[in-house]
C-alpha cells in the first residue's frame, strides 16, 4: 500500500443547505456529495480532467481511468448492485468481476488530500475491516472515516 499527500488545487463550496450534496465546484451551479467530491479533488492532484465521472458500471469502468482505478472514500457503497446473499459472496463475486485493478481510499483534512493506493489483496482486507454488509439493501457500504481506520492504513503504508 502506498499512501501520498497532496496540497488540494481546487476551490469548492460546502453548503450544509444542500442535504446529500452539500459541495459544489463550480460557483454552486451544481452540487455533489462528500465521495465524488474526493473523486474530482484526487484527479486535480495528480494532474487529471477535473470531472465527476458518469458513473460507469463496476465490471466496465474505472473512477480514473488513466490508472485502471476505483476511488472510495467514507461511507461509501461498494456498488449499488445486489452481488450476493451477504457480505462473503458479495465480496467474491464483486472481485471476480470488478474492472479496476487499483483501488484508492481518499480522506481529506484542512487543504490536504491524502491518497491510499491499494491492489485488490489490499483492498479486501480493508474492507474486511471497515465495511459491513447491509441486509436491507443488499450491499457492502463501508464505515464512515474515524481515527482507528486512518491509523490502520497508515500502519499498512510505505
Amino acid at each position: 500500500m502506498k499512501k501520498v499527500t497532496y496540497t488540494i488545487k481546487q476551490s469548492y463550496i460546502f453548503d450544509p443547505a444542500h442535504t446529500g450534496a452539500p459541495y459544489s465546484l463550480n460557483g454552486g451551479r451544481n452540487w455533489t456529495n462528500g465521495g465524488e467530491l474526493k473523486e474530482v479533488l484526487l484527479k486535480g492532484c495528480l494532474n487529471f480532467e477535473v470531472v465527476k465521472d458518469a458513473n460507469g458500471r463496476f465490471d466496465r469502468t474505472d473512477d480514473i481511468p488513466q490508472l485502471n482505478a476505483s476511488v472510495k472514500s467514507s461511507k461509501a457503497t461498494l456498488v449499488n448492485m445486489k452481488l450476493g446473499q451477504d457480505f462473503e459472496s458479495f465480496k467474491r463475486n464483486y472481485f471476480a468481476n470488478v474492472h479496476s485493478t487499483l483501488f484508492i481510499w481518499v480522506s481529506i483534512h484542512d487543504e490536504e488530500l491524502t491518497a491510499y493506493f491499494m491492489n485488490a489483496t489490499e483492498f479486501e482486507s480493508f474492507m474486511d475491516r471497515f465495511a459491513t454488509f447491509t441486509k436491507e439493501r443488499q450491499v457492502i457500504r463501508f464505515k464512515a472515516e474515524s481515527l482507528k481506520m486512518l491509523q490502520w492504513l497508515d500502519e499498512r503504508a510505505n
